[in-house]
């Protein structure tokens, strides 16, 4: 078994790995730790890119840590089209993404990449919930 799990290094990161950590163990599978870096923006420089990439490593290190076999992946590009590619590369069985929590009316108008994940991928994607006690 195979989990790719997409990180985007928000608030919502820990409660996403320690479930992708939880279902690794239940599941005895593998885990692709994946952070897409969006196309260069002004203001965004090296230094950045080089901090997604050392978090990027640290989570794949910590569920090493816990006996889990895992690799950090950097991909870049639109996150919910590179976060399907990398699940099809990896011949992923299950994508777990976590989702920001915002409502309806912000999705409408901006969209959310683990609402465009669930729709693109052909693969089963485990879609985290925001944690609402916290704010």
């Amino acid at each position: 078994m195979r989990l790719l799990v997409a990180t985007d290094f928000s608030p919502q990161t820990d409660k996403v790995l320690g479930v992708t950590r939880r279902l690794a163990r239940a599941m005895q599978a593998s885990v692709t730790v994946l952070h897409v870096v969006s196309p260069r923006v002004a203001g965004k420089g090296d230094a950045d890119t080089t901090e997604e990439y050392r978090l990027t490593r640290e989570a794949a290190a910590a569920l090493r840590e816990a006996g889990i076999e895992a690799e950090g992946v950097v991909g870049d590009g639109q996150p919910a089209r590179t976060i399907v590619s990398e699940a099809d590369r990896v011949d992923a069985d299950l994508v777990v993404v976590g989702s920001h929590g915002f409502g309806a009316v912000f999705r409408m108008i901006l969209g959310s990449v683990s609402s465009a994940v669930l729709k693109k991928c052909r693969r089963p994607v485990m879609i985290v919930p925001a944690d609402r006690s916290k704010g």
